[in-house]
C-alpha cells in the first residue's frame, strides 16, 4: 500500500495495522456476500460484508464499527453478534482497503469489485440495461460459489433471473 506502518488510508482514517487487523478478523469470522433479490420490476444485486462474533465478545464489533461503520445486530437466541455493511458505496471502499491484506476472501473481494463496478454503471437504483443485470447476478453466483454451501438458501439463480427478465420482455439485445 505504500503506507507506513501507523499512517492513515482512505477516508476511514484507518492505519494499516488497522485495516490488517479487520481484513484478518474477516478471514476468520465474517464474509462477503452477494444476495440477488427481487424489485418490483426487475431484479437487484446487493454485496454484503459482515462480520460475527458471540455476544459476550461484542467489544471486537462495535471496535470495528468504530472503525469502518456498519450496522450491529444481536441473536440472542444464538448469543452471537452481526456487524454488517450494506450500502454499495460502503463496500467498495472497504473492499478496497482490506484487499491487500485478504487471502482466503481475496477472489470474493475480486469480483464484488467488479459486480459494483457494473451497478455504478447505471442510474441510482436502476442499471442501465439488462445485459448489466445479468452479468451481475454471474458475478454474484461467482461469489456464492466460493463461499459456503448455500445451496438449500439459494432462491434467485441466473436462470430464473434471465426467465424473469424474457417474461417481461425487458431483455436487452
Amino acid at each position: 500500500m505504500g503506507n507506513t506502518v501507523g499512517s492513515r488510508i482512505l477516508s476511514f482514517n484507518i492505519s494499516e495495522s488497522e485495516a490488517a487487523f479487520i481484513a484478518g478478523f474477516l478471514e476468520g469470522d465474517g464474509y462477503i456476500s452477494a444476495k440477488i433479490g427481487p424489485t418490483s420490476e426487475s431484479y437487484r444485486v446487493r454485496l454484503i460484508i459482515s462480520f460475527t462474533q458471540l455476544t459476550k465478545n461484542k467489544i471486537v464489533l462495535e471496535y470495528i464499527q468504530k472503525l469502518i461503520g456498519g450496522s450491529m445486530m444481536d441473536y440472542p437466541s444464538r448469543s452471537m453478534s452481526e456487524l454488517s455493511i450494506f450500502d454499495r458505496n460502503k463496500v467498495f471502499e472497504v473492499l478496497n482497503i482490506l484487499i491487500p491484506f485478504l487471502v482466503s476472501k481475496k477472489k470474493q473481494a475480486q469480483i464484488g469489485l467488479e459486480v459494483i463496478a457494473i451497478l455504478n454503471k447505471g442510474k441510482r437504483g436502476a442499471l442501465r440495461n439488462s445485459n448489466d443485470l445479468l452479468k451481475a447476478v454471474k458475478l454474484a453466483e461467482a461469489i456464492r460459489s466460493l463461499n459456503s454451501n448455500r445451496k438449500n438458501k439459494t432462491v434467485h439463480t441466473f436462470d430464473k433471473v434471465f426467465a424473469k427478465l424474457k417474461e417481461k420482455h425487458i431483455l436487452t439485445p
